[in-house]
C-alpha cells in the first residue's frame, strides 16, 4: 500500500506521517517493569454481516493461544446480542485467558448497550485495568449529543445527523481524567471510534491525554476499517483495520466476491469488499521501552475496489487489506 502524508483536518494544521516500521515520538515512562507482555487485538469482525466470521475469529483465537498472549481484546462491532450468535461467542470464550470487550456502534443496531453487554459478559461500558506494569483504558464513545443531553446508543437510534454521533459523556470524561492522573503506569487508551477524528468531543479527550503525555504510549481504535497512524501534540493514534472487510457502495459493489447463495442470506453482502484472510494484530510491550505491533497482511477478495476502478490517491486514507507493523520507542525513565 502506498504510504502518504495526511493533513490534520481538525484545523490545527499538523502534518502526520504514516510509518510502517519505527516511530520515535513517544514519551511515556516505564515503572517497575520486569517482563514483556503481549496481547492480541481484533476489531470490526461484524459477525452479523460476514458469512465466515466464526472461522475468522477462530483463526485469531487459535493464534493467540499458540502465542500464549497475556490477554485478548476486541474493539467493537463484534456481534449482536442474539441467540443465533451463541456459537460465535463460544469461539471467543475458547481463549483460556483474560478477554476484554469494547462497545462498537453497530453492536447497538438491534440491542441496547445493556443487552449487548449481558450477552458478551461485559460488566462495564468503560473501565480500566492494570497488567504487567502497564495501564489500559477502555472508553465508550457510543453516545448521541442532542439538546445538551448525552443519549446512549440503542436499537439503531444513532442513524441520524453525523454531527450528533460518537460522543463521550461528561461523567466518563471526568472519570477518564481522574483515572489517567492517578496512574503511574505507561498507558494505552482503547476506543472503538478514533480519538483522532471520529469522536465528536475528541479535543477534550486529546487535551487530557496531552496533559498526561508522559504516560500515554498511544491511543488505539477500530471503526474506520482502515489502517492508519496519526500524530498530534506528542500523542499517537493508531487505527486497526477490520478483521473482515471494507464497506463499499455504488460502482464498487459486487455480487462476485462470495458464493451466489450467500447474497440471498446476507442482504448487505454486495457492499462487502472482503479480505481473503482475517486481519488482527499482536502487540508486545517490552520493559526496555519498546511497543511492537505485528499485523496481518492479506489480499482483497476478487474483484477488489481497485480492480473496479478505485484510485487510492483520491482517498484521505487509502483502503488496504492489511494491518501495518509498528515498532514504537518510549522513554524508560520513571514517571
Amino acid at each position: 500500500m502506498k504510504r502518504r502524508k495526511f493533513i490534520n483536518q481538525l484545523g490545527v494544521g499538523v502534518v502526520a506521517s504514516v510509518m510502517p516500521s519505527t516511530l520515535l515520538s513517544f514519551t511515556p515512562a516505564t515503572r517497575g517493569l520486569s517482563k514483556k507482555i503481549t496481547f492480541g487485538i481484533v476489531t470490526d469482525v461484524h459477525k452479523d454481516l460476514m458469512p465466515d466470521a466464526d472461522q475468522r475469529l477462530e483463526a485469531f483465537v487459535n493464534k493467540a493461544t499458540k502465542k500464549n498472549v497475556d490477554f485478548i481484546i476486541q474493539m467493537g462491532d463484534f456481534c449482536f446480542g442474539d441467540n443465533k450468535n451463541k456459537d460465535f461467542m463460544k469461539v471467543w470464550e475458547a481463549f483460556n485467558g483474560p478477554k476484554y470487550h469494547i462497545l462498537g456502534n453497530h453492536d447497538m443496531d438491534k440491542n441496547s448497550k445493556e443487552e449487548v453487554m449481558e450477552f458478551w459478559g461485559m460488566h462495564k461500558n468503560y473501565y480500566s485495568f492494570d497488567l504487567g506494569g502497564y495501564h489500559f483504558v477502555v472508553l465508550d464513545a457510543n453516545f448521541l449529543y442532542q439538546d445538551g443531553k448525552f443519549i446512549d446508543y440503542k436499537h439503531a437510534n444513532f442513524y441520524v445527523n453525523s454531527n450528533l454521533r460518537a460522543y463521550i459523556n461528561d461523567q466518563q470524561i471526568e472519570w477518564f481524567k481522574s483515572d489517567l492522573e492517578s496512574t503511574q503506569l505507561p498507558t494505552i487508551v482503547f476506543s472503538h471510534q478514533s480519538l483522532w477524528h471520529d469522536v465528536g468531543n475528541r479535543q477534550v479527550l486529546q487535551h487530557i491525554m496531552e496533559k498526561n503525555k508522559q504516560k500515554v504510549i498511544c491511543a488505539l481504535n477500530g471503526h474506520d476499517h482502515t489502517d492508519f497512524h496519526f500524530h498530534k501534540n506528542s500523542i499517537d493514534y493508531i487505527g486497526i483495520n477490520s478483521m473482515s472487510y471494507k464497506w463499499v457502495s455504488g460502482k464498487f459493489e459486487s455480487t462476485e466476491r462470495f458464493p451466489k447463495e450467500l447474497y440471498k442470506e446476507y442482504g448487505n453482502l454486495h457492499h462487502i469488499a472482503g479480505y481473503q484472510d482475517p486481519l488482527y494484530a499482536f502487540v508486545t510491550l517490552k520493559p526496555n521501552g519498546i511497543m511492537k505491533v505485528d499485523g496481518v497482511k492479506s489480499n482483497w477478495m476478487s474483484p477488489s475496489p481497485y480492480d473496479m476502478g478505485m484510485v487510492s490517491d483520491n482517498q484521505d486514507v487509502p483502503f488496504s487489506a492489511e494491518i501495518s507493523d509498528y515498532k514504537i520507542k518510549f522513554k524508560t525513565d520513571r514517571i
